[in-house]
């Protein structure tokens, strides 16, 4: 679909430096119909300070849809093509109307990050008269991509925005050496974990981020998070080591009591184990 040479295509693209917590930009290249014979352009790019890398791709889609919004009927076209490389975007497009049904929440019950700006998504989407359809296309592997890529990072440099609905939460640094943290596979088990990065959801929720102790081992195995309340969020502080229950719902980790203090200078050295992606 994104080789019609007759649609409007719209590539985006969104950033973060050191993600989540740094700069990050948006900006999106306009590729115009074959017909036109027009140059790809430029037609917005935007830095902001602290946010994330999904907030800003999701942000990237948000204004090209708004662009369409706007400017979709005056520009003579009969569809329109949003082109990016996010999965985030690609896979998750299609269930927004299922979480709004939901209470923001996904199939498994957990919370949804980022629910502000999938509300925005929805509500730009119902504005926009031309037939409008999400792509995914791999990064970087034309002169458009490479172009809206450019544009991005020189974006996120300069930083001038501020991305109000992001909420980094306190972040100290991992035991465990690369990687990005995957969900805990719950199993209703005491397990030791390593507080170092909390963050809240929404108005109530917190997703907790943590290195698991791996008693048999004597190491740090792995980076995982789960979720919580606010009153044990609370209680749970970075660089700190507790013995904890969690819930046995391997789809919705849930850290239910905090059973102990533990003196993290009792467990091992670091691990070197890979995480997974989030």
């Amino acid at each position: 679909m994104s080789d019609d040479p007759h649609a409007l295509k719209l590539y985006t693209d969104g950033n973060c430096y050191k993600n989540p917590g740094g700069a990050g930009a948006i900006a999106c290249v306009a590729k115009f119909p074959e017909s036109w014979a027009r140059d790809d352009e430029i037609i917005f790019s935007e830095g902001f300070y602290e946010t994330s890398n999904n907030r800003m791709e999701l942000q990237a889609c948000i204004k090209a849809h708004e662009y369409v919004a706007a400017n979709g009927r005056a520009l003579g076209v009969q569809r329109v093509l949003i082109v990016t490389d996010s999965l985030y975007i690609a896979n998750n497009c299609r269930r927004v109307a299922t979480w709004r049904a939901n209470k923001w929440c996904n199939a498994s019950g957990r919370p949804l990050e980022n629910s502000d700006l999938w509300k925005r998504f929805l509500s730009v989407q119902s504005r926009v008269k031309v037939r409008t359809d999400i792509v995914w296309k791999k990064g970087k592997k034309s002169h458009t991509l490479k172009m809206v890529d450019r544009a991005a990072k020189e974006a996120g440099r300069s930083p001038r925005s501020f991305d109000r609905g992001f909420r980094g939460g306190k972040v100290a640094r991992s035991k465990v050496v690369g990687g990005s943290a995957f969900l805990y596979a719950a199993h209703g088990k005491h397990e030791i974990i390593r507080i170092y990065r909390s963050g809240l959801i929404r108005k109530t929720g917190h997703k907790i981020t943590f290195d698991l102790y791996d008693e048999p081992s004597a190491l740090y195995s792995q980076k995982c998070f789960a979720y919580t309340d606010v009153k044990i969020a609370s209680e749970l502080h970075r660089q700190h080591c507790y013995r904890v229950s969690f819930n046995d719902d391997p789809k919705h980790p849930v850290i239910l009591s905090i059973v102990e203090e533990v003196d993290c200078g009792a467990v091992s050295a670091p691990s070197s184990r890979l995480g997974e992606p989030d």
